[in-house]
């Protein structure tokens, strides 16, 4: 699954999705090759009466501005409807990854949203760029050599052959790029979220005077990005070298053979039978521009290697279904137990929680306490059925523990601290694929920021949804979890840096929600225990009380 060859047949695989734009487009590219055919003729065939005739012939060099401008405008609705559908296919892939990266036990919500930029980034130019440019190249590639060989043999040998040759040199050239752009990735997100979670604690580092050694830290990350960054430059510096040497020397090629054969000194298949200067400034003018796309083509052939290591990352996600599930469906919440859990993330020895000893009601407010670090955001994902317990037992109902992870993970809905919004209307960020019978139907603390919003519920959201306020994402986010209720509602810091407003309405929510369901909160909201039905204090993972 981690081979180049599977992570390219992935991507291959989201292309249907828009197939039609792409034969859209690759005929406006064929329209716009056409006509700097035609362009190419005209503007060749004035020259030529002009050089040979000492005339001028007006109507020839009007007819080839008219034609040049169909090439520009015929190329400008290619691209749009090439980068239309490049954005298409992403937010499908971002739609599907969204809920995948909720269920993922082993990112937190800042590397998550890292990935989910980072994908954007790298797989929009493989949609947008590299697949037309690759159709493009081929189809005028088929149009051009086809009249180079009709009107001259040798002409079309010289761009067929470069053609094959300069794919080779890409394709050895990037033996080993992915792995590179991998390694750029990985470390990208890994430093990113470092560099991240120390501006976020820049005031303990200066009151703890530990700016130096802090300093020093980074610029040792900072170095390893830039290192990693500069060796993935490298790749796309020669890259670019070697196709310009290529099409350097066979331009040349095409033109010292043209000015030789009108000489006399190597006489060209059609000499003497029509060739002349018309011909030979034609295909001399035409020779640069089979490369136009070629360029294009090797250009995005450094996006295609981007795409695949964000592919190799994707994969594993996206592919993971899970244990085998279990039936558990129609099952109800009677019991839920923890005993003896201690836990450890992969790869290290530190265990998060120690020895937790835990019985929850089946309906009610259960509130998790604690400083930050003491495990209390791992504790919910256990229970939600994100992280798998292999030292200690959960149940539900009485059942096993794999059982109950399933369990848990189809009858739980989650609140991240940092939510995820889907790239779409906010209409659809809330009822998701449903619509609702009336506009309505809705939480009606919603009201407040559809009026804020000029499109309301067409307002349209993108990039995990920089266009909303920390609260308003919440907002959005618990008028989904009512809308789509589960017998469990788990949310993480709900109020964490929110305005007044907008923690009475989540707090006012969250007090009718508990009365008819399981809520599970880690807070440090005071005001949440004065109707909490039981608050569990954690303290560097050990259980301090439960009450």
């Amino acid at each position: 699954m981690n081979n180049p060859e599977n992570a390219f047949r992935w991507l291959i695989k989201w292309i249907p999705e828009v197939k039609w734009a792409y034969i859209f487009a690759s005929v406006f590219t064929l329209l716009s090759a056409g006509c700097f055919v035609v362009f190419s003729w005209y503007l060749s065939e004035f020259a030529a009466i002009w050089l040979n005739e000492d005339q001028i012939f007006p109507h020839a060099l009007l007819y080839a501005f008219a034609f040049l401008t169909g090439r520009y405008v015929f190329a400008y609705f290619s691209s749009l409807i090439n980068y239309q559908a490049g954005n298409t296919i992403v937010s499908k892939i971002k739609k599907t990854l969204y809920p995948r990266l909720l269920n993922n036990s082993q990112s937190d919500s800042i590397s998550s949203s890292l990935l989910v930029t980072r994908v954007s980034d790298d797989l929009k130019p493989f949609f947008s760029f590299f697949i037309p440019y690759t159709i493009a190249s081929v189809l005028v590639a088929i149009l051009l050599l086809s009249l180079s060989f009709w009107l001259e043999v040798w002409v079309g040998l010289t761009l067929f052959v470069s053609i094959i040759v300069i794919p080779l040199l890409m394709k050895m050239i990037g033996v080993g790029a992915t792995s590179l752009h991998k390694k750029h990735i990985n470390l990208f997100m890994k430093y990113s979220a470092v560099f991240y979670n120390r501006l976020h604690t820049i005031a303990e580092i200066v009151n703890l005077d530990n700016l130096k050694f802090q300093y020093r830290f980074l610029s040792e990350k900072s170095k390893a990005l830039n290192n990693a960054t500069t060796n993935v430059m490298r790749i796309a510096i020669l890259s670019s070298a070697v196709l310009e040497l290529f099409v350097s020397i066979a331009i040349a090629g095409v033109a010292i053979y043209l000015g030789l054969s009108l000489l006399g000194i190597i006489p060209g298949s059609n000499y003497g039978k029509g060739y002349d200067f018309h011909i030979a400034l034609f295909l001399l003018i035409l020779a640069p521009y089979f490369f136009f796309y070629l360029r294009k083509f090797v250009s995005a052939y450094h996006d295609k290697n981007k795409a695949l290591a964000s592919a190799k990352l994707l994969m594993p996600i996206l592919n993971d279904n899970g244990e085998t599930p279990f039936t558990v469906e129609n099952e109800k919440l009677e019991t839920l137990k923890i005993n003896d859990l201690s836990f450890a993330y992969p790869d290290t020895m530190v265990k998060v929680l120690h020895n937790i000893q835990l019985k929850l009601p089946n309906k009610g407010l259960v509130i998790v306490k604690g400083i930050s670090g003491s495990g209390k955001s791992t504790l919910l994902k256990i229970l939600s059925g994100n992280l798998m317990v292999q030292d200690g037992k959960i149940s539900v109902n009485g059942n096993i523990n794999q059982w109950s992870t399933q369990w848990l993970k189809a009858n739980s809905s989650y609140m991240n601290q940092f939510p995820f919004i889907f790239d779409g209307t906010l209409r659809y960020n809330v009822f998701l694929d449903k619509e609702p019978v009336t506009d309505n139907l809705y939480p009606g603390f919603l009201d407040k920021l559809l009026a804020k919003k000029e499109d309301g519920w067409q307002t349209m959201l993108s990039h995990n949804g920089k266009q909303l306020s920390g609260g308003e994402k919440q907002l959005v986010t618990l008028a989904r979890m009512m809308l789509y209720p589960k017998p469990i509602a788990i949310l993480d810091e709900p109020t964490a840096s929110l305005d007044t407003e907008t923690v009475e309405i989540i707090l006012e929510q969250i007090e009718k929600l508990s009365q008819n369901k399981l809520l599970i909160i880690a807070s440090h909201e005071e005001r949440f225990e004065a109707i909490a039905t039981k608050v569990l204090n954690l303290n560097w993972g050990e259980q301090m009380g439960y009450a």
